[in-house]
């Protein structure tokens, strides 16, 4: 059930949700499509699967209705890749009845009766619509009588059998090329459930989005304007860089299937001017106080009350978050040195790290208890399962009070931020940057070895006082709720 794509759970409901391409997002008129599944959480795997192909389905149904029509030579190639299967079910391929047909210019059904008995009981028809309609012209056939699904087929399956071609290949269609780009990387297929590999696959997603629907890879005109409207909309949004990921991505897959294919196109990078990286505001030491006074107060909630704090305290970002297992989580009334372990899949090997916990011990302890929802994420699978630009949206959302006030982007990363301001001012030497996992290559505090030994009390006890120095304008708050780690000594 874990593994059903776009199958998102919130709370008691099981939802369908999927990002509505961009063409379309005006008819349905929302970015994003909702449908609750017929069936409870609690359901079995095969009840889940079966509520979740209905909700598929339906959107599927949807989107294929909303768009009037595919070109022309998609519409040619999808009826040309059902002929050859028409053929290989008859035993037949391309080219095999070509002499045949030169030689004794026989009817198709005359040739393979069982093969092509859909285009005799046409041509009867036809035959007899002409015998009855005289005055009509030829063509009125057709346009009263069109084909069907199959007898268009069968009359395409006949046409490459008696062709001069030995052999049909099919052509390229975008959305066989994730799969021929993702198979072919020297470094490995990318896995789209881990975090690096939804990121890549959401680019590529995003492409396809503002290219509406599928096409040839052949068709160039279409993409490169896909691709243009892409950068255009991107740019409104995000910064420069963001938008050149998108391309790096979209660029890799392309020219790795017309590559394999051996076409002689390729996909440029469209120009576009590089935006000024914007600076990450900072929140103030007085700022930093009345944002954890109201974290324990509950004025946030619980999922965005231990992003705030733990951003503030440690410098933890978002993704971590999202992937710390509840059996990382250690805060248990017996430690001496409650902390986090960072661990699983990272952003770079320094990432994974202790990290002591010395604001708001209790508070984070009931928190991570009411977020548990037995999924073995400490956050809940809603949160594990939920996209960075949601999650940031949302203490973007949180700290809007003080967005308004000072007219300044405050983010999550304000926060961690704050936390590298506040080990400056305290003059608290340069652990700090393994708490929050920067790299610092004059030290080797964040080396194999130095991991190894991170668990072990005594040096948890030395980065629990570097914390404390951190925190020192945190910790001599008697906030409600709130316990801190104090100094034994």
């Amino acid at each position: 059930m874990k593994n059903l794509k776009y199958l998102d759970i919130r709370k008691d409901k099981l939802l369908y949700r999927r990002r509505v391409p961009k063409d379309l997002a005006a008819l349905f008129g929302k970015d994003t499509y909702y449908r609750q599944l017929r069936c409870k959480v609690a359901a079995s795997d095969a009840e889940v699967v079966k509520a979740w192909t209905d909700a598929h389905e339906t959107y599927e149904l949807m989107v294929q209705l909303s768009r009037s029509q595919f070109s022309e030579e998609l519409t040619e190639e999808r009826l040309a890749r059902v002929a050859l299967q028409y053929l290989k079910f008859h035993k037949l391929s391309a080219g095999v009845l070509s002499e045949v047909q030169k030689t004794y210019k026989m009817d198709p059904w005359d040739v393979e009766p069982s093969a092509f008995k859909l285009l005799q009981e046409r041509h009867d028809l036809q035959r007899s619509h002409a015998q009855e309609h005289s005055d009509l012209p030829f063509d009125d056939f057709d346009l009263t009588n069109p084909p069907t699904r199959r007898q268009q087929v069968a009359q395409k399956a006949w046409e490459i059998a008696v062709s001069n071609i030995t052999k049909v290949k099919p052509k390229r269609l975008i959305s066989e090329c994730w799969e021929v780009y993702n198979q072919s990387r020297d470094q490995g297929a990318y896995d789209i459930e881990t975090r690096k590999g939804r990121r890549v696959y959401a680019s590529w997603e995003r492409f396809r989005g503002f290219l509406g629907g599928d096409c040839l890879l052949e068709d160039v005109n279409s993409i490169h304007e896909a691709i243009d409207r892409m950068v255009e909309a991107r740019l409104k949004d995000v910064s420069s860089a963001s938008v050149e990921r998108d391309w790096n991505v979209t660029s890799a897959v392309l020219n790795s299937a017309a590559k394999r294919d051996r076409l002689t196109i390729r996909f440029h990078k469209p120009q576009f001017k590089k935006t000024e990286k914007v600076d990450r505001p900072v929140f103030s030491q007085t700022d930093q106080v009345q944002i954890l006074s109201d974290v324990v107060a509950d004025k946030y909630s619980k999922t965005n009350g231990v992003l705030m704090l733990l951003a503030l305290q440690a410098g933890m970002i978002n993704s971590e978050l999202q992937r710390l297992k509840s059996e990382n989580v250690r805060l248990g009334r017996g430690l001496k040195v409650p902390h986090i372990l960072v661990a699983g899949e990272v952003k770079t090997p320094d990432r994974l790290r202790t990290v002591p916990i010395t604001v708001g011990v209790n508070w984070l302890r009931k928190a991570f208890e009411t977020l548990d929802d037995q999924s073995g994420f400490a956050m809940g699978q809603g949160f594990h399962s939920a996209s960075d630009s949601t999650i940031s949206k949302r203490i973007v959302n949180a700290v809007d009070e003080y967005r308004q006030r000072d007219q300044r982007p405050y983010s999550c990363y304000s926060l961690r931020h704050a936390y590298k301001a506040n080990a400056i001012a305290h003059n608290a030497g340069d652990r700090y940057l393994y708490i929050a996992g920067w790299k610092n290559k004059e030290t080797a505090i964040s080396d194999t070895y130095a991991r190894d030994a991170m668990t072990q009390v005594e040096v948890l006890g030395g980065l629990q006082d570097v914390s404390r120095t951190i925190n020192r304008h945190l910790l001599g708050i008697d906030y409600p709720n709130l316990a801190v780690v104090k100094n034994s000594s």
